[in-house]
């Protein structure tokens, strides 16, 4: 169990700082992140292998995140209505987190996964909800993407 822990930090490292890192932002996402590994350390046990591994591991990720979220009394609203600066426009990552830190925690999650490469089904999985449903928040976070930065732009 051991060497299993260990070898599921190592291989999604990476996509579980990037989670952290959203939902906690610069000051705190290293506790989130502690607070992820322990979820997983706690679960690895009962899981099943009733859907991938990997699904299994963002399912635990994004949950204990949006829980973070939940208690947090801190929000992220003022930076999402600060006018944009103009070299955000210049750096792609900058916009891409300034679109994210606008989201809801939910969409922030369906965004990420869809980033990270997930399939339609893999995220309907991990959220909760139908494929059909990740299609039409898909389409509209690229609508409200380009209203609120393509057409401000």
């Amino acid at each position: 169990m051991n060497q299993q822990f260990q070898q599921v930090l190592n291989e999604n490292e990476a996509r579980l700082v990037r989670i952290a890192r959203q939902y906690a932002g610069p000051n705190d996402w290293q506790d989130l992140l502690q607070e992820i590994a322990i979820a997983l350390w706690k679960g690895l046990p009962g899981f099943a292998g009733r859907s991938s591994l990997s699904t299994w591991i963002y399912r635990v990720a994004v949950n204990t995140a949006l829980q973070h979220v939940r208690k947090r009394t801190v929000t992220t609203e003022a930076l999402a209505t600060e006018p944009m600066d103009s070299t955000d426009v210049d750096d792609p990552m900058a916009l891409l987190e300034r679109f994210l830190a606008s989201l809801d925690p939910v969409n922030k999650a369906l965004l990420l996964m869809d980033l990270e490469g997930l399939s339609r089904a893999d995220i309907a999985e991990v959220l909760g909800i139908s494929e059909g449903a990740v299609a039409v928040r898909m389409t509209r976070l690229k609508q409200h993407f380009s209203e609120t930065f393509v057409e401000a732009g």
